[in-house]
């Protein structure tokens, strides 16, 4: 078997696992995820218990105020209020929350989605001008979602037009703000360092949290509306955004996936069984499934089906819309493989991966509105931050991916003098250059990126949560598992390493697969399954592993589990 790397998170970490498990009365394994994910002993309580009273105040955001009661002064008087989303998950899902709030007071509210190829991306002025054309409607107010920090074109198109504008994002500024009534957006503001990892669907919950709050303040109006009712949207766009599952991300996603399993929204149960899923739904759902068909409407089709799909009202409408999307993301499968595999023949001809600390391929008309896709398959698979450029008319237009810690914007920073545009995150950036300038961008951004990783940060490494006896992993750890949840970015499913097991009654699945039971030493056994691992891999003497403890639910009768992640002989 392949022996790869091993790394122990909390490798010198074990006086405060001692302190967690002695202090709270927790078990080892949970003591270990606790530490390995760098949590506080004073927020262990939050964590484990992610309250919606716990959220901070939405009014903490300078400008919130003027936002929300500039809003209720439009419900009051009757103005069009034109929400501009984006053509993402978090665009669309950040629209749909708002729009329904703003319904449900009473508002006059018209939304719009940009088209990724007729409109390009964010807030500018042409989709400005095609918004209000599209609409028909003399709008006095415009909220921006997931978009607009940079928009200062569009802004000032907007005041010229006499449309007061309030911005809702999460993008990093840049050196120039649009002139809005208000800008809401955590990363202009320091002191709101813990708010920073919301995602755009989360700031929109922000706006319409304090505009609820705000009218039932001051007697205009929020009384009936329960917003938790939106968490079912705020966490297909904080999942899908793939932003840390942490602070108030973790109370929005912990609260919205219950929502979410209730399915009380056409929308959502017909996209739901349009992915197949059966069982209780998770945020790996969201991941792999509910976004990727929302997403593909934007990027092969038109978004705003998607938009129609969220907000249908009856169930019949609500499956031909999922219909649509089901077709748009097929088409996406297709075309994402057929660059993958070109964008793959590409790294085996002309770059010495060995070598080299970052990729970046380009091909002629790639499809743009999947190469971001390519470039997380890439990133992932060779472990490097990937750039995937498309060829049109004289100009590159790409997407990039970052790797662990790594800062892609940052890095893209220090070449702008040869991008003609680039924005976005830390980990997913977007960028545009002239054609002849691709090589030397290349260059320059292998350089940059050198001086941010080292070699280990390259290296096909697995870091697990810590060493636990089977023992460990008792009745009450199993209790308290779905506790640790939701799983995702920053905080991924536990992952431990049991020592000197032997492999018992094993079972081949197919040809790939295999399930059977774990015996330690001292005689304690456990189930295990194991995906893409033959069963002579088990019947070689001791093993050791990497595994996930879950629960196995099978003609509901649930059963602890573990799923193999890795294997290595007990002798290594």
């Amino acid at each position: 078997m392949d022996i790869k790397i091993w790394r122990n998170a909390c490798q010198n970490l074990e006086s405060k696992v001692e302190k967690i498990m002695g202090g709270y009365s927790l078990s080892r394994p949970v003591a270990l995820f606790l530490a390995a994910r760098n949590i506080s002993e004073k927020d262990i309580n939050d964590f484990l218990n992610p309250k919606l009273s716990s959220l901070s105040d939405p009014f903490r955001f300078p400008g919130m105020d003027k936002a929300a009661a500039r809003l209720w002064e439009a419900v009051q008087k009757r103005q069009a209020i034109l929400i501009h989303g984006d053509y993402d998950t978090d665009g669309i899902t950040a629209t749909a929350l708002l729009s329904w709030v703003l319904k449900k007071n009473g508002a006059d509210v018209h939304s719009f989605i940009p088209h990724r190829f007729d409109d390009g991306y964010g807030f500018t002025p042409d989709s400005l001008r095609k918004a209000i054309e599209t609409q028909g409607h003399d709008f006095k107010v415009l909220v921006t979602v997931d978009c607009g920090t940079t928009s200062c074109d569009a802004v000032e198109e907007a005041v010229r037009l006499g449309i007061d504008t309030i911005v809702t994002d999460h993008h990093e500024p840049a050196s120039e703000l649009p002139n809005a009534l208000a800008i809401i957006n955590p990363k202009l503001h320091p002191e709101l360092e813990d708010l920073h990892m919301l995602s755009g669907a989360g700031i929109a919950f922000k706006l319409s949290h304090a505009f609820v709050k705000y009218g039932r303040e001051h007697n205009l109006g929020g009384f009936s509306t329960n917003l938790e009712d939106i968490l079912d949207y705020v966490a297909l766009g904080t999942v899908a955004d793939i932003v840390p599952l942490l602070g108030e991300n973790r109370i929005l996603v912990r609260h919205g996936i219950n929502v979410l399993r209730k399915q009380f929204r056409p929308g959502t149960r017909a996209l739901i069984v349009a992915s197949k899923l059966q069982g209780e739904l998770n945020p790996s759902d969201i991941t792999f499934k509910l976004a990727p068909r929302i997403n593909a409407a934007g990027r092969v089709g038109d978004a705003g089906i998607a938009l129609k799909l969220l907000e249908s009202e009856n169930i019949v409408d609500a499956h031909r819309y999922a219909d649509i999307l089901e077709k748009y993301n097929t088409i996406r499968q297709e075309k994402e493989q057929e660059i993958f595999r070109e964008a793959q023949l590409q790294i085996e001809r002309n770059h010495d991966i060995a070598n080299q600390y970052s990729i970046l391929v380009a091909g002629k008309d790639w499809h743009q509105g999947v190469i971001g896709i390519v470039a997380s398959r890439l990133s992932r698979d060779y472990n490097r931050p990937a750039i995937v450029l498309t060829i049109q008319d004289g100009h590159a237009y790409g997407s990039g991916r970052s790797i662990g810690t790594l800062n892609l914007l940052e890095a893209l920073s220090k070449s702008a003098s040869l991008l003609e545009r680039f924005g976005g995150h830390p980990m997913a950036v977007g960028l545009g250059l002239d054609e002849n300038k691709v090589a030397e961008f290349a260059v320059a951004m292998e350089r940059n990126i050198r001086e941010y990783l080292r070699p280990e940060d390259l290296q096909d490494a697995t870091i697990y949560d810590g060493e636990v006896a089977l023992d460990d992993l008792s009745e009450s750890f199993f209790d308290i598992l779905p506790s640790l949840s939701p799983f995702g970015h920053s905080n991924q499913k536990p992952l431990f390493r049991l020592n000197n097991l032997e492999a018992v009654k094993c079972v081949p699945i197919g040809d790939r697969h295999t399930k059977g039971v774990l015996r330690s030493l001292n005689g304690c056994c456990i189930d295990f399954i194991a995906f893409g691992r033959h069963i002579n891999e088990f019947q070689a003497g001791m093993v050791d592993v990497l595994a996930f403890p879950q629960i196995n639910e099978y003609y509901n009768v649930k059963k602890p589990q573990l799923m193999i992640n890795d294997l290595r002989s007990s002798a290594f």
